[in-house]
């Protein structure tokens, strides 16, 4: 599978870092990044499992224990309420919602539920969640776990014991590259983060995680991924099974993959100058055909990118459209 989209974050404070030293500690090093704001709901009961496979778009059925995947709730519509990751444990679930997105999820599987045997909880607030990332960040972890995390597939998960403190790990690779998920009780958030800084791991601050996740084409939850767009345009086929049974949303979607009716896709976008920003319609000939979603700068060029939807005609590498100054934006195709 590829990345997901959970990346808005917290600031972790570290005064003597730079721009460019977070984007190089993200790049060929390890980057830490508070995620607490990420949405962890725990679901137990017999039918929670089953439940969740019929409002969601990948298979979860044969979801082995120990292992996870990512899924999209849709609508009835086939669009976008949220991009979660699931986790299967013996006795329950663990999901991942997107930041500030856990209310809206546990009540729209509540709407669902009717005589099935299922419980929701929240544990966002009485729990933390710090990230590291980067190529270095398997090795700064199994210096305090005695090498475990490098044994950690994509989507697994562990127990153990960092420094006296108990802690979940998740790999999640959230950031295209490796990457692990590390959860806590509230009260151990700030000693963790300052073992993990102690031990090589760069703090990273909102700019810099922006501009790797946007230079890298991951959409993310209230600007690519919302109940304007489906899993189709949002290029996360990828999480849909097309062979599984009903789940909300599933016809439209199974509609748009059978007649091939699917009229713009999320793309990169590169330019010169301050132009666009976030909501900025992109033109050809004169004429409206896409819109910019995000916008960014990369510390060590000072280029420019950015994602958007376009239409499906203009989905080409190198392909020249206008921002709404008439600047050139150049589009990168990410599928």
């Amino acid at each position: 599978m590829g990345p997901v989209a959970h990346v808005n974050i917290d600031l972790v404070e570290n005064a003597s870092s730079t721009p460019l030293d977070e984007y190089t500690a993200l790049n060929a090093g390890a980057g830490l990044i508070d995620r607490t704001d990420v949405g962890r709901l725990v679901i137990r009961g017999e039918d929670a499992l089953d439940l969740l496979d019929r409002l969601s778009t990948n298979e979860l059925a044969a979801l082995e224990v120990g292992s996870g995947t990512a899924t999209v709730l849709t609508t009835n519509k086939g669009r976008i309420v949220d991009l979660l990751i699931v986790h299967r444990e013996e006795d329950r679930l663990v999901v991942f919602t997107s930041q500030g997105n856990q209310t809206r999820v546990a009540e729209w599987i509540d709407f669902y539920t009717f005589v099935e045997d299922v419980e929701v909880e929240d544990r966002t607030g009485e729990t933390a969640m710090l990230s590291v990332s980067g190529p270095g960040s398997a090795s700064l972890l199994d210096e305090l776990t005695d090498g475990q995390a490098t044994l950690l597939g994509v989507l697994e998960r562990m127990n153990v014991d960092i420094a006296g403190v108990q802690s979940e790990v998740y790999r999640s690779d959230f950031l295209g590259s490796t990457s692990y998920d590390i959860v806590v009780e509230a009260a151990d958030k700030d000693s963790l983060s300052a073992l993990l800084i102690e031990k090589g791991a760069v703090a990273v601050g909102a700019n810099t995680i922006e501009a790797v996740r946007v230079e890298r084409g991951i959409p993310a939850f209230g600007n690519e991924l919302t109940e304007d767009y489906n899993p189709h345009e949002a290029n996360l086929v990828h999480h849909v099974s097309f062979s599984k049974g009903c789940y909300i949303g599933q016809e439209v979607i199974a509609r748009l993959q059978t007649y091939k009716k699917v009229s713009k896709f999320l793309v990169g976008l590169r330019w010169d100058g301050d132009d666009p920003s976030e909501g900025s319609f992109l033109t050809h000939d004169g004429k409206r055909m896409g819109i910019v979603t995000s916008a960014a700068r990369v510390p060590h060029t000072g280029a420019n990118v950015g994602l958007g939807y376009v239409r499906k005609e203009f989905v080409a590498d190198g392909q020249a459209v206008a921002d709404e100054s008439g600047n050139e934006v150049r589009i990168k195709a990410l599928v």
